[in-house]
């Protein structure tokens, strides 16, 4: 019998068959068949049952024998960052000296660059150095180019003289009295564009080669993040989102919470007509009490957790040490003892945790908790604590879905909710271990009922052609 019900004159658009279906539904973990219309899930059941809604225009997906599940999520991602990653130099973490070494290295090699630019260093090591002796340490390295670097926050700037001197010169030319750090970026220019188009391309063909229907960013600067997100509306304009993308605002120091607040409400505003293809309602926290370190007071979190609670947004904090986990789980608490309950709130951590602390809080529950994400690359790191397959697919599917606050519409092949299928020809319950899973192909994803991707005839290639190039235009 169908589990849903509905009209018998009422058909659906298409309807997949032919293996079988874990729909993560208790009521129902298996099903035959399962029918979509206008993007949601019309019903599910028994084949016999789900071909009385097709109609002379359904289309029939066969699964052959496959196994299909709900889309997965991932929620420790970094497509943002992975887009960007070969068109500029990402430094690694060091001293003064060891940062300027890598540029050096960088600038060596990039005989044909008009413009140098590094992303990602600490901008602790700043604290104590005068800004022409860190401007004349990129001159002596470079003097014929312009060289920007732009500090792990995404707020700090390291130019040398050539640049700020163009930047100086633009913004007389365009009467501005003011630069911030948008328009001296804009004016310079320093991404590779030629790079850039492809990665992105590409990074979705990764996500979907694994299942994923939906990624969350665990945040990037905001001049990444504004580039990727007119990417992605594009994207959705050419019909051409192969994973639905959930963005999020990077903070990792002490900074007005006010503007950032405005500025995360105005890409929420960008997304409000790309049927949730295309999101923005998470304020992206790092807290690191590690010595040295620059980073947000507990104080401003406070802050700035109440305000984005206030404003309607999830939280999701980064905690590094111990003390800034029990700062960001009280921080949360406190927000949601104000009255806040509709936005999700996550702590990810590295396993080091004060229990004693935080015992009377709701972390784990309420709080979700999930591994630090924060400057680790790679995926699959929300499953990383898992200890079975089956707790693997609950945090790729339900959890994942709590954790990003849309279990409303996601995470389960229910009735009413969004169409977002991943197909794979093995079956991931009868698979060795974890690691088999993460080497696990899919065969297919559907987002909203479409088939975006299809192992059998896609590619980036294919993609990145199909993109016009006015879709990659760098705006601000």
């Amino acid at each position: 019998m169908a589990f849903g019900f509905f009209k018998k004159t009422e058909t659906a658009d298409i309807i997949f068959m032919g293996g079988k279906i874990y729909t993560q539904n208790t009521d129902m973990p298996w099903t035959e068949a399962v029918a979509c219309k206008n993007g949601l899930i019309l019903a599910l059941g028994d084949y016999e049952d789900i071909k009385e809604l097709e109609g002379k225009h359904t289309e029939i997906v066969d699964l052959e024998g496959g196994f299909m599940l709900p889309g997965l999520i991932e929620t420790s991602g970094h497509p943002v960052l992975d887009t960007f990653k070969n068109s500029c130099l990402f430094l690694k973490k060091g001293t003064f000296d060891e940062t300027l070494a890598q540029i050096s290295e960088y600038v060596s090699i990039q005989t044909d660059s008009e413009i140098i630019f590094a992303y990602g260093y600490d901008e602790a090591i700043f604290e104590s150095l005068d800004q022409d002796k860190a401007r004349g340490a990129l001159d002596e390295i470079c003097q014929d180019k312009p060289m920007v670097a732009l500090g792990k926050s995404g707020l700090h700037c390291w130019l040398n003289t050539l640049a700020t001197e163009t930047v100086k010169a633009a913004a007389a030319e365009d009467e501005i009295t003011t630069i911030s750090l948008a328009y001296l970026l804009h004016v310079l220019e320093p991404l590779n564009s030629e790079i850039i188009p492809k990665e992105f391309t590409d990074s979705m063909l990764r996500y979907c080669k694994k299942g994923f229907t939906s990624v969350f960013d665990c945040g990037a600067p905001e001049h990444f993040t504004s580039i990727y997100q007119n990417f992605m509306v594009h994207a959705y304009q050419e019909n051409m989102v192969k994973t639905r993308f959930f963005g999020s605002l990077l903070i990792t120091r002490e900074i007005n919470p006010a503007p950032m607040i405005r500025k995360l409400a105005q890409y929420r505003t960008h997304c409000v007509e790309l049927n949730e293809h295309v999101n923005f309602t998470t304020l992206k926290l790092l807290v690191d009490r590690t010595p040295c370190a620059v980073s947000i007071t507990d104080s401003a979190l406070r802050e700035l957790c109440l305000l984005a609670a206030d404003n309607g947004f999830d939280i999701h904090i980064d905690a590094i040490g111990r003390e800034a986990v029990t700062e960001a789980v009280e921080a949360l608490e406190a927000t949601r003892s104000a009255g806040y309950k509709k936005s999700a709130f996550t702590v990810a951590h590295d396993g080091d945790v004060d229990i004693a602390a935080i015992e009377h809080t709701s972390f784990g529950q309420d709080i979700k908790e999930t591994p630090l994400t924060y400057e680790r690359d790679g995926a699959w790191i929300g499953i990383e604590r898992a200890e079975a397959i089956t707790e693997a697919l609950d945090l790729l599917t339900v959890d994942g879905a709590i954790q990003l606050g849309i279990s409303d519409g996601f995470g389960t092949i229910e009735k009413g909710k969004h169409a977002d299928f991943a197909i794979f020809d093995k079956d991931p319950f009868a698979l060795g271990s974890i690691e088999a899973l993460k080497e696990l192909q899919a065969v297919m994803t559907v987002i909203d009922g479409k088939v975006v991707y299809d192992a059998s005839d896609d590619d980036s290639d294919q993609w990145h052609l199909m993109l016009t190039s006015q879709d990659f235009e760098f705006d601000e």
